[in-house]
């Protein structure tokens, strides 16, 4: 047996007694405490929120319905008969057939897990896209600003999704992992990730264009492949009794395309039709600006060039933008025009201006020249969007400014701080398109 010497035993003693004797050092124990409060304190503050507002959270809303749609397609019913209020895409009806054989609190305890998770990952991804879009480093102080302010912007629209049960903050990291894709270039993955997304929500179908304007091919090439297969999902493995068309081409003459070319009287549901203060979109707010005027007969065709004025403007933006990396700002254009341009955009929609907010919030952390006009627009945004708590503002204020869209005008005029970085792209160091 070897001996040790003792100048060995000396070393260790004096390795052991810096950690354990050594009156001025914490003891191991509380130094890795310390250090984990320190590294992972965000999502200890997530973990004892989440906890809390879970009852809150339970209550009779969209998780009835989802289960409700899933245990239509099991049973292959129609679902525009089976459930008429369902008027979300069938795949989204497939994809959650799991809960079926659920009870009712198992579903929700298990819905909230998923959209927490799906919460801290759009966050994650929106930091990635924002801090990635504006090179140079980054302090403490400044991304404690960052986190804190965009978080704060975003959380009203949070909050809206959770007490809805919706599933926007579902597809929500699948749009936002679709963009860092194509910020990465790995087109095949951010094409079949925004194809998922479309199939489920319909609205991310506005990146097909933006792919074939990018001359991504092969991504919207995938794109329409993933598309399809998702939107027939059910259709493969289920067959609606007296169904002539299939889930899918079903919900395209029923849903889709009464909504989009404004015919309600071939949709069993409307639910977009009318003067709605609850719509916060391009259609809602000019219902809403028309409504018990002489214009309301013309509403069609005032609402086709209020569209066409607005795509004019994003596409003129995207013309302007050509040779700059700016993916993540065109993200968030799209993600603003998804909004402005979809026949419904309810309050929890707009949890999708979570990228819109944090690439402003860096824009104006990182350039002093235009951080007063990027401080203007976001509190002015705020404000109509967020708006002063009910308990405080006359119930006259706050039905007044419900009454004229102003969550609406909120978002809109995000798109003057975000044309200024697609004008002037240089001044935040943004790098020239690599050829």
């Amino acid at each position: 047996m070897r001996m040790r010497s003792p100048e060995t035993f000396s070393n260790l003693w004096s390795y052991h007694s810096r950690f354990t004797m050594t009156p001025d050092a914490p003891p191991i124990g509380h130094h890795m405490i310390r250090e984990f409060s320190r590294r992972y304190w965000p999502w200890l503050v997530l973990f004892v929120v989440a906890a809390a507002y879970y009852p809150r959270f339970v209550h009779p809303g969209g998780m009835v319905l989802y289960r409700h749609a899933a245990e239509c397609v099991w049973t292959q019913q129609i679902l525009q008969v089976c459930d008429v209020a369902f008027t979300y895409p069938p795949a989204f009806a497939f994809v959650m057939l799991p809960f079926v054989a659920m009870p009712l609190w198992l579903a929700v305890l298990i819905w909230y897990l998923i959209t927490l998770a799906c919460t801290a990952w759009s966050l994650v991804l929106c930091r990635r896209l924002a801090l990635g879009l504006i090179p140079g480093p980054w302090t403490e102080n400044e991304l404690g600003w960052f986190a804190g302010l965009s978080f704060l912007l975003s959380l009203k629209f949070i909050l809206a999704v959770y007490e809805d049960q919706a599933y926007d903050l579902l597809v929500l990291p699948l749009t936002l992992w679709g963009i860092l894709a194509l910020v990465e270039r790995r087109d095949l993955a951010g094409g079949a990730s925004l194809a998922f997304a479309a199939a489920l929500k319909v609205t991310p179908l506005i990146f097909l264009p933006y792919l074939l304007f990018k001359r991504r091919f092969a991504a919207a090439g995938l794109f329409v492949v993933v598309l399809l297969a998702a939107s027939f999902s059910a259709d493969l493995f289920f067959t609606p009794q007296g169904g002539v068309h299939g889930y899918f081409i079903t919900w395209l003459h029923e849903v889709a395309a009464p909504g989009l070319f404004e015919n309600s009287t071939a949709a069993r549901y409307a639910f977009w039709d009318g003067a709605n203060p609850f719509n916060l979109s391009l259609r809602g707010m000019t219902a809403l600006a028309i409504d018990q005027t002489a214009w309301q007969s013309s509403f069609v065709p005032i609402l086709r060039a209020t569209q066409l004025l607005f795509a004019v403007l994003i596409g003129a933006l995207f013309l302007v933008a050509l040779g700059w990396e700016l993916i993540a700002v065109e993200g968030s254009l799209l993600f603003i025009a998804m909004l402005m341009l979809s026949p419904m955009s309810g309050r929890g929609h707009f949890v999708t201006l979570m990228l819109p907010y944090c690439v402003l919030v860096a824009a104006c952390i990182k350039d002093n020249r235009t951080k007063w006009l990027g401080v203007a627009v976001l509190v002015l945004s705020f404000f109509l969007g967020t708006g002063i708590p009910r308990d405080i503002a006359p119930r006259g204020w706050t039905e007044f400014m419900r009454m004229h869209s102003d969550i609406s005008w909120g978002t809109l005029v995000l798109i003057v701080y975000l044309a200024m970085l697609m004008i002037f792209p240089q001044r935040w160091g943004i790098a020239r398109t690599k050829a």
